[in-house]
């Protein structure tokens, strides 16, 4: 975790005005992976550094700022005259303390959902091109329209529980609380980020997305609000992850210390440290090795026959192109999937002993999921399908 301290020193530069810190060209990196690397925008020039990067970092924050304003302009121009609530994005960005300097990415919308499907064709009329690949459009979570390089999700659902309960009780708290401002309130965006984290923490999860919990944290949690949040965390089954996330943040990023938290394990708090820091954005940094990945995950959701075949349906669905062109070969695609493992576990060099590491690695990884709290593919997906919530 030392090596990392120089990455932690900017990031508290950037947003606690901390004073100087030192860069070299494997912290430049390691923002850039965590999709946090415009944060130090206002602070560049008091970062040392040789003068040649901080110009190459200069051109990069530029374009991410342009980006940035061409985004909201395209947001704030939305062809959609049906109700919606606007979900992460600039709904992360506002608690920051330059909302400017926070990367985004797609801009996501939730209608009612009596309102989904002219929502879309709205997008659609106004010349958008629906990007829907064939694992969203399976799922059924969300359409996908691209205009002017920015993609639009529109959501049919957003929570992604194990538990049908809290999938609903979530959903249903956004649902309830669209309005023309098309911005959710404090507490139950913080829901909404928690959420956020859980989905995407198989895949693998960087420091942006913890980042915009800590911000909203600083913003909105103080400790005499924390009973009243604690009462929706816990009931929409994101109570753990809130606690422990808080007091990692206040041990390694900067944030001012609470008392809800206190009680939290470091030690958990350093796991899951440590296993962001290996991801990066999204998987990011694990690209490079994306057999291993996709093993380590394959064994997390392999604990029960229902886990294994819903990886192998997903995967079967990304990597089958016949699947892809005809829909009626779909149904099918966790065998395709089941025999590609098979022939690609022959092939590669020193199967027992690295399907033996990646063992032991998912099963830390599955003891650090437990202590979080967090949602996992193998127990179960909850969606939203024709009326209700179903596994």
């Amino acid at each position: 975790m030392e090596s990392y301290q120089k990455v932690f020193d900017v990031i508290k530069c950037a947003l606690w005005n901390t004073g100087k810190a030192s860069v070299d060209p494997e912290v430049f990196r390691e923002l850039k992976h965590h999709a946090v690397s415009t944060l130090p925008a206002g602070v560049l020039s008091s970062l040392t550094m040789p003068e040649k990067m901080r110009a190459v970092w200069q051109r990069e924050i530029y374009q991410q700022i342009s980006y940035n304003v061409n985004y909201r302009h395209e947001q704030a121009a939305l062809p959609v005259s049906v109700p919606y609530v606007i979900l992460k994005g600039t709904s992360a960005a506002k608690y920051y303390p330059h909302p400017e300097y926070r990367s985004i990415g797609d801009i996501d919308i939730m209608p009612h959902r009596k309102d989904y499907a002219a929502a879309c064709e709205e997008l659609l009329q106004n010349g958008y091109i629906e990007s829907t690949g064939e694992v969203a459009r399976d799922f059924g979570r969300h359409r996908q329209f691209r205009k002017n390089d920015i993609e639009i999700e529109v959501h049919s659902f957003f929570a992604i529980q194990n538990n049908q309960e809290q999938a609903a009780l979530l959903d249903q708290l956004i649902l309830d609380h669209i309005s023309s401002s098309h911005e959710l309130p404090d507490d139950i965006n913080g829901l909404v980020l928690l959420d956020h984290i859980s989905y995407h923490m198989e895949e693998g999860l960087g420091l942006k997305q913890i980042i915009d919990w800590m911000m909203y944290v600083n913003r909105c949690l103080p400790d005499e609000m924390w009973p009243s949040f604690q009462e929706m965390a816990r009931r929409t089954g994101h109570e753990q992850l809130a606690v422990i996330t808080t007091r990692m943040c206040e041990i390694y990023l900067g944030l001012s210390e609470h008392r809800f938290c206190a009680h939290a394990d470091p030690a958990v708090c350093e796991r899951f440290m440590e296993y962001i820091l290996q991801c990066g954005n999204f998987g990011r940094k694990q690209k490079a090795d994306e057999d291993s990945m996709v093993s380590k995950n394959f064994l997390t959701s392999a604990r029960t026959v229902k886990g294994t075949f819903l990886f192998l349906q997903k995967r079967g669905l990304i990597n089958w192109k016949a699947a892809k062109k005809y829909p009626i070969l779909r149904p099918f695609a966790w065998l395709h999937q089941a025999f590609r493992y098979l022939r690609k576990g022959l092939r590669r060099k020193g199967n027992m002993e690295k399907l033996k590491t990646e063992h032991e690695v998912a099963l830390r990884r599955d003891r650090l999921f437990d202590a979080l709290g967090v949602t996992r593919e193998g127990k179960g997906i909850v969606r939203y399908q024709d009326g209700k919530y179903v596994k």
